[in-house]
């Protein structure tokens, strides 16, 4: 009984039919991978060593596969590919386990750290003030304005909110990014740039989108703000992240790559913002001169 050591293991992978150089005769030549694995108690462990060979069926003859042959043999009209090598046995189990751990734990991550901060995302609308719906934090405040086309969700503490604007300007992303940049800066805060920083791209809703990132202050400690603008049905949205410490820094992060997922616009008829009003002082547009009265 082997206890430990390398195993060697065959692997067909097709037939096809060439010259052997050892009987001479054309001849079904198998296609096999010889794989070798370090094995301990009967459990294979990662392969450590694969090699292609051809295995004559009228001779048994074994030969190495050169590249030529390789590229051109064929089975049933399908190509030969090379193996795919997997690792066995306990180290194997163990690898594919955390593979899987891995993937789940990024999917889940932003759901965890939510649940951190006991934040349950719930179905909202925009409450007839604006025409989207979204998954919000069940528990936060919900301010809704008609007038101003906004609603704005915040924390019971006022250290985290958002506001998704409906707007009034028109344009590219850039210009409607420019309008709105600095909508959401107090009048304590310190270090706010004047001027927006290089957008990235993004998305919001399933709609191209641009966004920045910008780090200030209104105290003693670190905030930031995230803001996303994008366009639906030729109509500007602006939706501006505000966290005001570390810990909400992260928290909002991860809420607002849950909010911009989660973004519908539900008004599918609605039409672009009027035309600017014209400056005062500007010659009105001349009406049209009544018709002559007929002469009689």
């Amino acid at each position: 009984m082997l206890i430990a050591g390398i195993r060697h293991l065959d692997r067909v992978r097709g037939t096809g039919w060439l010259d052997c150089p050892s009987c001479h005769e054309h001849a079904a030549q198998d296609v096999i991978d010889d794989m070798t694995f370090v094995e301990a108690l009967r459990y294979r462990f990662s392969p450590i060593g694969h090699h292609r060979v051809l295995v004559c069926r009228r001779c048994g003859y074994r030969r190495p596969i050169s590249p030529e042959e390789a590229q051109h043999l064929e089975t049933s009209g399908t190509p030969i590919h090379r193996a795919v090598m997997l690792p066995f046995g306990l180290l194997g189990v163990a690898l594919i386990a955390g593979i899987v751990g891995l993937v789940w734990w990024v999917s889940q991550s932003a759901a965890s750290a939510l649940a951190d901060a006991k934040i349950t995302l719930t179905d909202q609308t925009g409450q007839n003030a604006i025409a989207v719906s979204f998954k919000g934090p069940s528990a936060w405040n919900y301010d809704a304005n008609a007038d101003t086309q906004s609603i704005k969700v915040s924390d019971s503490g006022g250290r985290m909110y958002f506001v998704i604007r409906r707007a009034t300007t028109s344009g590219s992303l850039d210009e409607l990014l420019k309008a709105h940049f600095t909508d959401e800066v107090g009048i304590n805060t310190t270090g706010f740039p004047e001027k927006a920083p290089a957008a990235k791209t993004a998305s919001v809703g399933g709609k191209q989108a641009e966004w920045v990132q910008v780090s200030y202050s209104q105290g003693a400690e670190s905030d930031q703000q995230d803001i996303y603008v994008t366009s639906h049905n030729g109509v500007g949205y602006v939706i501006t992240y505000v966290a005001l410490g570390s810990d909400a820094i992260k928290t909002i992060a991860d809420l607002s790559t849950e909010v911009n997922k989660s973004i519908k616009f539900t008004d599918s008829k609605e039409t672009p913002p009027p035309s600017p009003s014209p400056s005062p002082g500007a010659s009105p547009t001349p009406s049209p001169s009544a018709s002559a009265s007929p002469t009689h």
